[in-house]
């Protein structure tokens, strides 16, 4: 309530009423003093009347009933309340509130296509940072409109995977995947998925995905981590592309891409998987057949195979962009081939590629200004397999073992290492 202790006071003329107004004119209380004699409501609406007081009784009633305040002689109690409303800092959402997923439902993988999705880093509201206007009247019926400071508790909007911005005023996503509204109306992000298998398929998914068994014959692209239990087979069209990092046991006959790190877990024969991160492989896993090519260190197991399949392992700069940027080359050729010419759709790849040249800049600037990372290959490397870091290459012609490749002046250097 406001404050009264500067307002005015006013009484009757046996001073058995004292009415203080508060200094904004928006709050009065009357005290009853005992003085012996009854003190009935005309003279009470007397008082009001003479000092003007024609508004916000109603709402001082309410008030006190909602609060149990009970008059009691000799104490003030509030009399009038002026109907002044005070707008709150309001949100807007970037998303359509109606097309996001319910709080209290659960989803099959097949069903999250039709709502609403946000990528990392994504606005997914904002908080208007425009002064608050109170308007209405004060006690006397005068209009009342003045602009002040609007504060709002971002603690109170945000729920799991979001984080709010203050330079910004923006509720953002911390990680990919279907926004909603939980029971106490605050912002949540649903990013963890768990999958059986997936055949002959091409889905996108937002939010860290579990694949319990196999991927075949798909194509996938994941906002968020990927972690397949099971075998990744026969993906090799659009492929597996994830924007974040991947975990997998097995791969064979397929392409996988990652704007993050690999993990192989035992094997991948005859793949693609480029990754801007490291790639790794487990103890007594093996690497044959296909291409691997990292942005930043390779760490594995066994490359190559005794039958001699051609097997490359290289590093180079930000593989997974430069694939991107391939990506959307190609679907921008075909926007603009299409006889319905769709303007909004080729602005967008537009954009996109500006923004993913950019990016590429970036890193190509980075590596000039970094050592070239090692390539390190803990067990055997067979015949027939090309190591290449960045411009530099070396074919291996006879099997070694327990190897570090490294750039030298003269180009790539072998060095055989004793591990314990």
């Amino acid at each position: 309530m406001n404050e009264i202790a500067d307002g005015k006071v006013y009484t009757n003329t046996d001073k058995s009423l004292y009415l203080k107004i508060s200094k904004d004119n928006f709050s009065a209380y009357l005290t009853i003093e005992d003085k012996g004699n009854m003190i009935d409501e005309k003279e009470i609406s007397n008082l009001l009347s003479s000092v003007g007081v024609k508004n916000g009784l109603e709402e001082a009633i309410d008030y006190n009933i909602k609060r149990e305040i009970i008059k009691e002689v000799g104490e003030p109690f509030l009399i009038a309340l002026a109907s002044v409303k005070k707008a709150e800092a309001s949100i807007k959402y970037n998303i359509d509130i109606e097309t996001c997923m319910k709080a209290d439902q659960q989803y099959e993988m097949d069903e999250l296509s039709q709502f609403e999705k946000v990528e990392k880093d994504q606005a997914i509201a904002e908080i208007s940072s425009k002064e608050a206007q109170s308007f209405g009247a004060d006690i006397f019926g005068n209009e009342v409109a003045m602009n002040g400071d609007s504060q709002i508790n971002v603690e109170d909007i945000m729920g799991n995977n979001v984080h709010y911005s203050a330079e910004t005023n923006q509720v953002l996503a911390t990680e990919a995947g279907y926004p909603y509204l939980n029971h106490e109306n605050k912002i949540c992000v649903k990013s963890t998925f768990i999958s059986q298998d997936i055949h002959d398929t091409s889905k996108t998914i937002y939010g860290n995905t579990t694949i319990d068994g196999v991927v075949s014959n798909s194509n996938l692209e994941i906002f968020g981590n990927l972690w397949v239990k099971g075998n990744v087979r026969g993906c090799n069209k659009g492929g597996i592309i994830v924007h974040g990092d991947v975990i997998l046991d097995y791969s064979e006959d397929s392409n996988i891409y990652a704007s993050g790190k690999i993990s192989i877990n035992k094997n991948a024969r005859n793949s693609l998987i480029y990754a801007n991160g490291i790639i790794e492989a487990e103890e007594n896993s093996s690497i044959s057949g296909g291409v691997i090519q990292s942005g930043e260190r390779i760490n594995v197991f066994t490359v190559g195979s005794p039958l001699n399949i051609l097997t490359e392992v290289e590093i180079a700069i930000a593989p997974f962009l430069k694939e991107q940027i391939r990506i959307t080359n190609k679907k921008l050729t075909q926007a603009r081939n299409k006889v319905e010419i769709d303007e909004v759709l080729i602005t967008s790849l537009v954009e996109k590629l500006k923004s993913l040249h950019s990016q590429f800049s970036s890193e190509l600037e980075r590596s000039h200004n970094t050592d070239p990372s090692k390539i390190i290959i803990k067990g055997e490397v067979f015949p027939n397999s090309n190591i290449r870091i960045l411009k530099d290459i070396l074919e291996i012609s006879k099997e070694k073992h327990n190897i570090e490749i490294s750039v030298i002046e003269s180009g790539l250097e072998i060095n055989e290492v004793d591990r314990i």
